[in-house]
């Protein structure tokens, strides 16, 4: 067994999880071993056979509607405000890290209903996605966006060149996260931007939550990434870490399910907020394509 990170034989096993949607248990009964690499500290599922049976038991039509939250509720119309002022955050960390100002071409990978993609300034954006789920696919679609429907890693982009790569929680659900940052260099112009979010395997949230880790989503997050490992995967792709952006406000509720059932949970709740901002449950980090 070897790290899909580093490559290294060093890993120990951590516990078991079961397979779980955020804070939604589907099956109790199927059992993963989540496994850690000691020398990029990488998190990773390495019994998981990921094939086209795979993705059909595991990604459902239906995926993106398992929120579980009421499309009417006021906690909905919260999560859509702060989902609106993040996406402006994120806009703005890639046109200023671009430093141009022309009109950009950003590609999302994993763009799922194209709520990202529709957020951004069309002044400032001509904006493409790719998207391997066919319901939301379709719903891209729909909204006018040109997406390209499949796995990125079998899309054939031609000649086409992009000022941007977005991924918003994609990296973890990848077997081979090397494959894509391979990818990625290809399609990018020098001094291009790539900025992705992933959940941080040192936040709080794993530490005290284990196997009820808000983001541990098994088997679906195959490859969860820290800091060091992210490092790693530049380094190996020729991309520059500009900055890690601790993007609190995403996922507000993610600590308090994480640590429902940890002993900890009555000293953190009451000082919720902060404990928040200071957790990194999950990061942003931004980089730019090396000249060569």
């Amino acid at each position: 067994m070897k790290c899909k990170i580093c490559q290294s034989n060093k890993i120990n096993g951590l516990f078991y999880s079961v397979n779980q949607h955020g804070r939604h248990v589907i099956n109790r009964h199927e059992r993963f071993l989540v496994s850690q690499c000691q020398m990029c500290e990488t998190i990773f599922l390495p019994n998981v056979k990921v094939n086209k049976e795979y993705y059909k038991k595991y990604y459902r039509l239906d995926y993106y509607d398992q929120s579980g939250v009421n499309k009417n509720s006021v906690l909905e119309k919260i999560l859509a405000y702060i989902s609106k002022l993040s996406n402006l955050k994120k806009e703005s960390l890639i046109y200023n890290t671009f430093n141009s100002n022309k009109k950009m071409s950003i590609l999302d990978v994993g763009c799922g209903r194209g709520n990202f993609l529709s957020a951004l300034n069309p002044l400032r954006f001509k904006k493409y996605g790719v998207e391997i789920n066919r319901e939301a696919y379709e719903v891209s679609r729909k909204k006018g966006l040109n997406v390209f429907y499949g796995d990125i890693t079998k899309v054939n982009f031609g000649s086409k060149k992009f000022d941007a790569v977005s991924l918003w929680h994609v990296l973890e659900h990848l077997d081979k996260p090397n494959t894509l940052f391979m990818i990625i260099n290809k399609i990018l112009i020098r001094k291009g931007v790539l900025i992705f979010q992933v959940p941080n395997p040192k936040s709080l949230g794993f530490k005290f939550g284990r196997e009820y880790w808000f983001h541990l989503d098994s088997p679906r997050h195959l490859t969860l990434c820290g800091v060091r490992a992210i490092k790693q995967l530049c380094k190996q792709n020729n991309f520059k870490l500009v900055s890690i952006v601790n993007e609190f406000y995403d996922y507000p509720l993610d600590l308090f399910w994480s640590i429902r059932k940890s002993p900890i949970r009555f000293l953190f709740y009451p000082l919720y907020p902060v404990v928040k901002f200071l957790d990194r449950e999950t990061l942003t980090f931004v980089c730019i394509k090396k000249e060569m």
